[in-house]
């Protein structure tokens, strides 16, 4: 009898050990299986590959990717997001969809979601576990560039971006609130954010800065200013804020 149990309680240990050993295995496996990656913003959107219909998707369309970054802008047509790298410039910004207003500018956050293209646009879609690693962070400056930069420039899509010394030419225009322009070229200004521009301009006013976020739908660039504060009028006295000297960081 004793050497029954002995023998059963051994050939019990060897399963057991047998057992966990597996049980590690299918653990590492389905970590290596599942696991998801960072991958900075600038990875996802840089791209010199413009794709059969000229709007340069990125090249991790279709994966699951965690992305981090500052976000820059709520609210877009009702929830989406735009998130950028700290280091501001070309290629360092991104919409993301599903967060909704569980965020604030100025949040660094972490998402996980899948690399999508939508209407010519890179969206993290499908997202899922959402944090906020800090808050009230600085916002990268601006990326000052011309109006053909803005117009022609992939590298400017979901960036914050500013227009210098640039003149109203229309009030309106179909789905836009207005057109301005510079020496180079004229753009759509959008109120995708539904803050309180819509009155704001007039033709032929000079504006020393529009701020905003460079997006691209119904096949063309816009800038959308976030709220009234990224628009100087000298004539209005609209006022922003002073965004200091801004390095240009073309590909």
């Amino acid at each position: 009898m004793i050497e029954y149990e002995f023998k059963f309680s051994f050939f019990n240990r060897i399963l057991t050990k047998r057992f966990i050993a597996l049980y590690l295995v299918l653990i590492l496996f389905s970590v290596t299986l599942y696991s998801v990656d960072v991958v900075s913003i600038y990875d996802i959107q840089y791209t010199e590959d413009p794709g059969f219909d000229g709007t340069y998707p990125s090249t991790f369309v279709g994966q699951t990717v965690i992305v981090q970054g500052v976000v820059t802008a709520t609210g877009f047509n009702g929830g989406r997001i735009f998130v950028s790298e700290q280091r501001g410039g070309p290629w360092s910004g991104i919409a993301i969809d599903g967060v909704g207003n569980r965020v604030s500018v100025g949040d660094l956050i972490e998402v996980q979601g899948r690399v999508s293209e939508i209407m010519g646009k890179t969206v993290i879609t499908n997202t899922r576990n959402l944090r906020t690693l800090l808050r009230n962070q600085a916002l990268p400056n601006p990326v000052r560039v011309s109006v053909h930069e803005a117009l022609t420039a992939e590298a400017f899509e979901s960036v914050l971006i500013q227009l210098t010394n640039v003149t109203c030419r229309s009030q309106s225009n179909g789905n836009f609130i207005a057109v301005v322009e510079d020496v180079t070229a004229s753009i759509n200004v959008g109120n995708g954010f539904s803050s309180d521009i819509n009155n704001i301009f007039h033709n032929g006013e000079n504006y020393s800065a529009i701020i905003g976020i460079i997006d691209f739908s119904f096949n063309q660039f816009s800038i959308h200013p976030r709220n009234l504060s990224d628009i100087r009028s000298d004539a209005t006295g609209v006022q922003t804020r002073s965004w200091g000297v801004i390095k240009s960081l073309y590909r």
